[in-house]
C-alpha cells in the first residue's frame, strides 16, 4: 500500500506539481496520498474506526498537542537555523521551497496556509499515523517500533536529506500523541499547524526571523509550552 502511495506521487503526482506546484500539490495530496487510505479500508474489508480513529480527545489533550508543536517548531527553526549556517541546504531545494511559499496578497496567503498547511496536515495523518502505524502496530505487536518505524517512512517520505531529521522528530511526535489519546484529531491539529508555524515565520523579514529564533523570550516561551505540553498530555488516556 505504502509502495503504491510512493509510486503514484513521483509519477502522476510530480506531473500534476510540474504543471502547478501549489494545485497539484493539493491533488498530489487528496488522491495519491488519502483516497489510497480510504479505498484500501473498503477493498480489504479493514475497520475503519481502528485504523482512522477520529474520536474526540477532550480539550486537554488538545491543548497538549497545539502547546507541544509550538514549543517543538520553535525548537527545530533554530536547529535548522544552524545548519543553514554550517550546512546550508542545496539552490535547487531552497529556491522549490520559496516557489511553494511564494504568495501575493492577503487572500492567496490564507489560501497557501490551507493548501500546504492543512490539507497536508489532514492527508498525511491518515496515511502515515493512520494506516502504516496502525499497521505496523500489528506486525510489530509494538506501540513503540511502530511509532519509530512510521516516523522513518514519513521523514524519507518527503525526500529532503536536509529535513529528513526534523521531519523525523515530528513524526515521532505525531505518533506519540496518537499513541497516547487513540486519536488522529491532535495528530492531524498539530501537523497542520506546525505547517502553518513555518510557513508564517518564511513569510516574515530575516531580521524578524532571526528575534524570533534566537532570543531569549522566545526560548523560554518554547520551553514553557513543551512543560505545559508533557504534563496535558501526561493525562491524556493511553
Amino acid at each position: 500500500m505504502l509502495g503504491m502511495v510512493l509510486l503514484l506521487n513521483f509519477l502522476p503526482g510530480g506531473f500534476l506539481q510540474l504543471v502547478n506546484l501549489r494545485w497539484g500539490l493539493l491533488l498530489t495530496q487528496v488522491l495519491f496520498v488519502a483516497a489510497p487510505v480510504l479505498l484500501a479500508i473498503r477493498w480489504f474489508y479493514l475497520d475503519g474506526r481502528a485504523i482512522l480513529p477520529l474520536r474526540s480527545p477532550g480539550r486537554g489533550a488538545l491543548l497538549g498537542a497545539v502547546l507541544g508543536i509550538i514549543g517543538l517548531n520553535h525548537v527545530l527553526n533554530y536547529a535548522q537555523a544552524w545548519q543553514d549556517l554550517h550546512f546550508p541546504m542545496p539552490e535547487v531545494w531552497r529556491s522549490l521551497f520559496e516557489a511553494l511559499t511564494t504568495y501575493d496578497g492577503p487572500f492567496d496567503f490564507i489560501l497557501l496556509l490551507l493548501l500546504v498547511g492543512v490539507v497536508p496536515g489532514v492527508c498525511e495523518e491518515l496515511l502515515f499515523r493512520g494506516f502504516v502505524q496502525a499497521g505496523l502496530r500489528q506486525a510489530f505487536e509494538s506501540d513503540t517500533k511502530a511509532i519509530v518505524m512510521g516516523a522513518m517512512l514519513f521523514a524519507g517520505f518527503h525526500l529532503n536529506p536536509w529535513s529528513f531529521s526534523f521531519l523525523l522528530i515530528i513524526g515521532l511526535y505525531l505518533g506519540l500523541l496518537v499513541q497516547r489519546t487513540r486519536s488522529l484529531v491532535p495528530a492531524m491539529v498539530a501537523h497542520a499547524l506546525n505547517n502553518i508555524l513555518s510557513l508564517l515565520l518564511a513569510s516574515l523579514d530575516e531580521p524578524v526571523q532571526d528575534v524570533i529564533v534566537r532570543s531569549v523570550w522566545s526560548h523560554v516561551l518554547a520551553c514553557s509550552c513543551l512543560v505545559a505540553a508533557a504534563l496535558l498530555l501526561r493525562r491524556a488516556r493511553a
